[in-house]
């Protein structure tokens, strides 16, 4: 692969990894509810099942799901569930007393990236624009692939996870914390119905 075609995908990989989705505005939610220590080990899941499509996906199911079909549409309503299940995990945060309703798990973070339509959309993308015909060998574009999602998404989550705790600091808890919390439980779900009609 040459450094043009490294940068294009770099570049690609920011914007996606960088812009709102299930994962990103999950973290912020997090973020904002428990604070950075908390949404970290849910950021590792992620990342976790990121690398799993991300090989899934270089390693010949992006094919499957691009011929569309029952796989996909089972997988369509599966991703809307476990959505609307984290949704609704994200406003529970923020209506409920602290210490009655527990934190998203390492488990429920594993999900995110393999049940997200976005993550998805931009790992098939990503392997036909830049990989499909590179001449390079299967596993290096795998591992370039997943390396860069890897890295992209770290960093986003991250950033969108201390987003959220500055908005924490700045308004504190109460009303306008629970209304920001539940727009962006809105958001997410807006994002992946959007995601799914592409």
């Amino acid at each position: 692969m040459d450094w043009a075609t490294l940068s294009a995908f770099a570049i690609f990989v920011a914007i996606m990894t960088g812009t709102p989705g299930p994962g990103n505005l999950t973290f912020m939610a997090i973020g904002a509810s428990a604070g950075y220590r908390t949404a970290f080990p849910v950021i590792i899941a992620a990342e976790l099942g990121s690398l799993l499509l991300n090989l899934c996906v270089a390693f010949g199911l992006g094919q499957l799901m691009a011929r569309g079909g029952l796989m996909v549409n089972a997988f369509k309503f599966t991703s809307m569930a476990y959505m609307t299940y984290l949704a609704w995990r994200i406003v529970q945060l923020n209506i409920k007393p602290k210490g009655e309703v527990s934190l998203p798990t390492f488990w429920e973070g594993l999900l995110i990236h393999p049940l997200s339509p976005k993550t998805w959309a931009m790992s098939l993308v990503a392997f036909s624009s830049f990989f499909a015909a590179n001449g390079m060998g299967l596993y290096e574009n795998a591992a370039i692939l997943t390396a860069g999602f890897l890295i992209g998404g770290m960093i986003s989550h991250s950033v969108w996870a201390m987003v959220g705790v500055s908005i924490l600091k700045v308004i504190g808890e109460g009303a306008l914390m629970r209304g920001i919390t539940i727009a962006m439980a809105i958001a997410m779900l807006a994002a992946t119905a959007w995601s799914l009609l592409l």
